[in-house]
């Protein structure tokens, strides 16, 4: 069946963001709220996404989503009011009324229904919520939710007046106060409250109103406007008719202003001296303490001053800086030859300050456009809560979910793809990792689990990990399951060490698991993360105490586009060794080199670290550690995590931003190389990848990579 909606073209992609955003903005506070209790504030920030949701839908005409959403706000709205007490008897409909909606939303895009169940899911949503009701009404002590409604709005009218009082300038000619009420079953309540406004302007009556123009437009505002307009009651019947001819318009009230500007309307508030400008949100906001409200007003301003852009725009936008920075980097070098061929002439200074200046804009440019680039990784972390309340569910486990550094920023592109690596080893932490609660209870442990989920910075990159405190993972049952899937031989399988057993589960095909579940247990999970993660520049690392629990570390590269770089030449080759992994360069003489069981080293302020030709390294034929004509020996000391290691190279050809630029569809993977970059001069530079240089040494000899068929 085709679906029409009432769109504007490109639209639909707006709608689609912005829907599923306040859905994902439920889907987390309806968690929070099945663990504790009614929270006013996280139920007035729900309620106000459920409320936008049934606005949305009800204005493109999209009747079976309006619907949904009109059921879903209803129960909210009963839990703000005190009608209903506990949220976790809705919490499983309300979760499955998320999932509908996602689909209701994605059939905007597609323009064909993609899902039959929301008629009877409101149905069921609509009888389970009134049986709730009518429960909680018929115990004792329970209040009128009519009285309720009543008391609620007159105190939010005459919350209105008094601010409008307080905030309107003096003046001797005769004023008069309009109250005005809008029907709150209108799905056009900001627009009706908009109409009055301008009614009252076109006048030329109006002073002031409360909500101001300006908040009724940020749409948070409730179903009453205050409006302080020239002239007494009885010369203002006119514009007493023309605002009830507004639709939706219940009431309109005109009543004198109190010369001292006190006692107006039934509100409490004053302008007892405080200048603090509090903007009123309407009902989403009633119940919240005045701090809270004027931080909600501030996220109002804040959300009125943005705007959302294609993200292939800002893709473009990056790929230019990056051609920018090439050739910021070419005029630099051409300005420095052109001083020195021409020595101090003011041609060349000139163009050596150009060239400066550029230099300086070009930098501020590409650090802004990195920026807009960076989202924090709390648009990952938050799918996970609901995947974790639903696998220990069907797990019939306890867990919960501690999450940190959710406010961490990485690059958007990196963002993308963290996600199915994160999701792969969540589940494993969930049914390899943790034990059931009886098991953990004969164990010693609380019966509920733990899994940590975090992120930080570390050394100019995003260390992500995800720790669990379960059985943790056997290196002796490893290197059995190695033996038995034909991965090693027994004679390989002991000669690993613990930290190289628990490094097989990253193997293809590798499980330890003695059933196939839907949940894990097929040995493609960790294979999967490990690949992901190592196209993106990263690397993982896993570590494991038998009984106490696993942490896995993820490691990225904060951006994927442009990066500083250390610029060597290793014989015939340039290389560009990322500054991120650089600890410092040295210029040593010959005889400052020793040699340990056939390993180069150096000592270096008392600690011993390897050397090792730059070219052998990448695994190219291998050259001899040789002193220039000087008898020096010039070494970058690299390092990656607690691992260090000298990099002999033949020059320091100097520092520079560079453009990152895959070659995996070029030349395959290569060992220790994470992709390319293009210098000034035009000619290609490989892009060293330092932790799986020292991931190689570590594991084992270099290995030559294989040749690249024609």
């Amino acid at each position: 069946m085709k679906l029409e909606f009432d769109l504007q073209e490109g639209d639909d992609r707006l709608f689609t963001d912005e829907s599923t955003e306040q859905i994902e903005r439920i889907e987390e506070g309806l968690l929070t709220l099945e663990r504790g209790t009614l929270d006013p504030a996280l139920l007035n920030e729900v309620f106000r996404a459920a409320h936008t949701l049934k606005g949305s839908a009800a204005t493109i005409g999209h009747a079976r989503m309006t619907g949904l959403t009109h059921t879903m706000e209803d129960i909210f709205g009963a839990m703000r009011s005190g009608r209903l007490s506990d949220a976790r008897p809705f919490t499983d409909i309300l979760l499955e009324t998320l999932d509908v909606l996602r689909a209701l939303v994605e059939e905007v895009t597609a323009g064909e229904v993609l899902t039959d169940a929301a008629e009877s899911l409101t149905a069921t949503l609509r009888s389970a919520f009134e049986a709730a009701t009518s429960e909680a009404a018929a115990s004792p002590g329970a209040t009128s939710p009519d009285a309720q409604g009543t008391s609620g709005d007159e105190d939010a009218l005459g919350e209105l007046v008094s601010r409008l009082i307080a905030e309107s300038p003096s003046g001797d000619e005769a004023r008069a106060i309009v109250r005005c009420s809008v029907d709150p079953e209108s799905q056009w309540g900001p627009v009706r409250l908009m109409q009055l406004v301008v009614e009252a302007e076109s006048s030329g009556r109006l002073v002031s109103s409360v909500p101001s123009r300006e908040e009724i437009e940020g749409g948070l505002v409730g179903g009453s406007v205050a409006l302080l307009v020239r002239g007494v009651p009885g010369d203002l019947d006119a514009l007493r008719a023309t605002l009830l001819t507004v639709d939706d318009v219940t009431a309109v009230e005109i009543a004198a202003q109190p010369a001292d500007g006190s006692g107006a309307g039934s509100g409490s508030g004053s302008g007892s001296g405080d200048d603090r400008r509090q903007i009123d949100l309407g009902p989403e906001a009633r119940g919240l303490a005045p701090d809270d409200r004027a931080v909600a007003g501030e996220r109002l301003k804040v959300a009125q001053q943005t705007i959302r852009i294609d993200v292939s725009r800002l893709d473009e936008l990056m790929n230019l800086v990056g051609e920018l920075i090439v050739q910021k980097t070419r005029l630099q070098r051409h300005a420095h030859e052109v001083m020195m061929r021409v020595g101090d002439d003011p041609l060349a200074r000139d163009a050596e300050e150009g060239a400066q200046q550029f230099s300086r804009i070009a930098g501020q440019l590409q650090d802004q456009v990195t920026g807009l680039r960076m989202l924090p990784i709390e648009s990952v972390f938050s799918r996970f809560p609901r995947v974790v309340r639903d696998i220990a569910s069907r797990l019939d486990k306890s867990v919960r979910l501690d999450i940190e550094g959710k406010e961490t920023e990485l690059d958007r592109s990196v963002l993308e793809e963290v996600g199915d690596p994160l999701g792969h080893l969540v589940r494993n932490a969930l049914d390899h990792g943790l034990e059931t609660p009886a098991e953990r209870i004969a164990a010693g442990k609380d019966p509920e689990g733990r899994v940590l989920l975090s992120a930080r910075h570390a050394d100019g990159q995003i260390l992500i990990t995800v720790e669990d405190d379960g059985r943790g993972m056997d290196p002796a049952r490893l290197r059995e399951s190695a033996i038995a899937k034909g991965i090693l031989t027994a004679e390989a399988a002991a000669a690993l060490s613990d930290a190289e057993a628990l490094r097989l589960s990253f193997a293809p095909g590798f499980s330890t698991a003695a059933r196939i579940t839907d949940v894990s247990g097929r040995g493609v999970g960790m294979d999967v993360v490990r690949t992901n993660i190592e196209r993106l520049g990263g690397r993982v690392e896993i570590h494991s105490t038998l009984g106490k629990g696993t942490r896995v570390e993820l490691t990225l590269p904060l951006t994927l586009a442009i990066i500083g770089a250390l610029m060597v030449r290793s014989g015939t080759r340039v290389c560009a060794l990322p500054l991120t992994g650089v600890v410092e360069t040295l210029r040593l003489d010959q005889a400052a080199i020793s040699t340990i069981q056939g390993q180069h080293v150096i000592t270096l302020r008392g600690r011993v670290v390897p050397v090792a030709v730059l070219d052998n390294a990448l695994g190219d034929s291998r050259r001899r550690l040789e002193a220039d004509a000087r008898g020096a020996i010039n070494l970058v000391v690299v390092r990656s995590r607690s691992t260090e290691l000298a990099l002999a190279v033949d020059e320091f050809v100097g520092q520079q931003e560079i453009v990152l630029k895959s070659i995996g569809a070029f030349a395959g993977r290569l060992v220790g190389i994470a992709g390319a970059t293009i210098m000034a001069d035009g000619r290609v530079a490989l892009v060293a990848d330092i932790g799986a240089l020292l991931g190689q040494r570590t594991a084992g000899p270099p290995t030559r990579p294989e040749p690249v068929a024609a």
